[in-house]
């Protein structure tokens, strides 16, 4: 009886030394991160803003930590195939997300995603944004917001706007702007916000609200023009043009956004160290003008209130797409 004893009491022991050393490895893994490549995963194809944004993050802050942080471009399903890849990877810090706001949107316009945002991917920070802009043809006879809707009214359903599809950010911008303004428009889908944008250079469509660093080259051309701004403050490079809140529309603040998500599960330690990471890079003048330079703002945030931040982005475009009865395939 006393040998059984002995032998049960060896096997604990054992037990508890092997548990031991698992968590010894697991906290050591922690500590040590990265100790390997870093796959940022980015939902959009290759050359366009967010991923511009994500090779240069991806370089500074694998700089600051002494690893290669490696970018694959996944493609599909409205940026829903890139998104569903890191919510299902194994939640060890070495499988990221840099994404646009399509990430908020797309859980208004689809019937049925393959992850539940909020369960299923963890926010590391908002990264940057980039402000939007009204913009319409020279041909179409408005200079002004107020010109623009009085046309709008006595003309309804005339006037046709373009988007980088159905249910994108452009689209929700336009039918978010309809719903304040109260007129009826026209939206025309396109397959990319370069397309949308050729065709109101070209005349085919009558407006748009745009990216304010996709629109600010033809403003300046003279080919299209800028009417008003929709986030909160003026741009620098449009010092001249109001914005939707100084015309009378209360608290409007439209942002493309950029963020950061890992797996749901990721060690806080290291959800921290990655924070700490991009904050600390985001921080420095090198990086700050290089975003400028792109037309961007750095805007760098912690996981509570990046997700907050994602919370009402999620009750606004819920609002927009159920009342404009959007609904992407």
């Amino acid at each position: 009886m006393k040998i059984r004893k002995l032998i049960i009491f060896k096997q604990l022991l054992n037990s508890v030394f092997f548990i031991g050393l698992i968590f010894h490895a697991v906290s050591f893994a922690q500590n040590n991160y990265p100790n390997h490549p870093v796959q940022i995963i980015v939902p959009v194809a290759a050359g366009g803003g967010t991923d511009l944004l994500a090779r240069l993050m991806g370089q500074k802050v694998g700089d600051a930590l002494g690893q290669s942080f490696v970018i694959e471009n996944r493609l599909g399903g409205g940026g829903n195939i890139g998104v569903e890849l890191v919510a299902h990877a194994k939640p060890d810090g070495y499988t990221l997300l840099v994404t646009p706001g399509t990430i908020a949107s797309n859980v208004a316009v689809y019937k049925k995603l393959p992850y539940e945002l909020l369960k299923d991917l963890q926010p590391i920070t908002l990264i940057g944004q980039t402000g939007v802009v009204l913009v319409v043809h020279p041909s179409l006879k408005v200079n002004s917001v107020k010109e623009f809707i009085d046309y709008a009214k006595a003309h309804p359903g005339e006037l046709n706007f373009g988007s980088a599809g159905t249910g994108s950010p452009q689209h929700l911008h336009s039918e978010f702007f309809n719903q304040l303004a109260g007129i009826k428009t026209t939206h025309i889908p396109y397959k990319g916000q370069s397309q949308s944008m050729a065709d109101l250079v070209g005349g085919q469509i009558n407006y748009m609200f745009s990216p304010l660093q996709n629109a600010l080259p033809y403003i300046q051309q003279g080919k299209i023009k800028v009417l008003a701004q929709g986030s909160a403050q003026r741009a620098k490079s449009l010092p001249n043009t109001p914005t939707l809140n100084e015309l009378g529309f209360k608290d409007v603040d439209l942002q493309n956004w950029f963020a950061v998500f890992a797996p749901a599960g990721t060690p806080a330690s290291v959800v921290k160290k990655l924070n700490d990471t991009f904050i600390k890079t985001g921080q420095t003048e090198d990086l700050k003008k290089k975003f400028a330079d792109l037309g961007f703002e750095a805007f760098f945030t912690s996981p509570e209130k990046t997700t907050d931040f994602l919370r009402a982005e999620l009750v606004r475009w819920a609002r927009v797409a159920a009342y404009a009865g959007i609904q992407a395939e």
